[in-house]
Parts: C-alpha cells; structure tokens; sequence
C-alpha cells in the first residue's frame, strides 16, 4: 500500500509518497498505476503525469532487472510544487549506464527515454548497500 505525506508548510517541501515493491514485472505496472494515482490527487498536470509513469516504468524495469529476488525496491515520489523527484532505490551497487541500442533491440532505450523526458537525472550510492536512481520532472507551479 502507498503511503502519501501531506505539505509540510514548515519548509516548502510538498508531499511525498513511497511505495515497496517485489522485484517481479508485475510490480511495474502497479507502481504506474498507483503513481498515476497519487499524480492525479495532487493535481499534477496531465504531460507531466505521462512523463511520470514513463520514468517510473522505466527506473524500475531496471531495478527489478538488475534485483535478486531476496530483497524489495522502493519507489519515492516527492512533489516540490513545481518538479517532481522520482527516486527508485534497489539493492545492486551498479549505477547505470545509457547506452546506444541497436535498431532492431527489444530493449535497451530505457534511459535515454528518462533522460529525454527529466530535467535531471542521476544515480548515488545508498548505505549500507546499493543505490538510488532519481530523476526530476517539471510540473509548473500549481496551487495546493
């Protein structure tokens, strides 16, 4: 189940929503669906909602690719009022890498779409193991 926060007036941070999932496939079209969700209550715009699902879809694809079976991924959504940050964490200590597919692969193109569609898009190390791939997508301020 997502658990959401609500505006925290204190700092300007807005509202964040996290999720843990099991590294199967599955998993990938119920983070989409729930972001979708959780996009649609803070009133985020449409463009931005597509983009969104797309880098989710695409973060933790990879995740749960690169994933054992033993250990859960997150997925953090955090809205600053204006962007968005996706943040995915998993458990490989590898950071990603784009790389330059060949026209007839099946996959392969997944960053370069995150990178196309994000503002910024990075990747650090989390303690006491793996990493987080985060992204930020811009939504325009809007009016809580």
């Amino acid at each position: 189940m997502p658990v959401s926060t609500p505006p925290d007036e204190a700092n300007a941070t807005a509202q964040r929503w996290e999720l843990w999932l099991k590294p199967l496939p599955k998993s990938v079209s119920d983070a989409r669906r729930h972001t979708r969700a959780a996009l649609a209550v803070w009133q985020v715009p449409g463009d931005a909602v597509d983009t969104t699902a797309l880098i989710v879809s695409e973060l933790l694809t990879n995740a749960i690719r690169h994933c054992d079976s033993r250990h859960l991924v997150q997925l953090r959504v955090i809205d600053n009022g204006d962007s968005l940050l996706i943040e995915v964490d998993d458990p490989d200590t590898t950071h990603p890498r784009p790389v330059i597919a060949p026209p007839d692969a099946e996959n392969g193109r997944g960053l370069l779409l995150v990178r196309a569609g994000a503002s910024a898009f990075g990747a650090r190390g989390r303690q006491p193991f793996g990493k987080t791939v985060w992204a930020t997508v811009e939504t325009g301020e809007r009016a809580w």
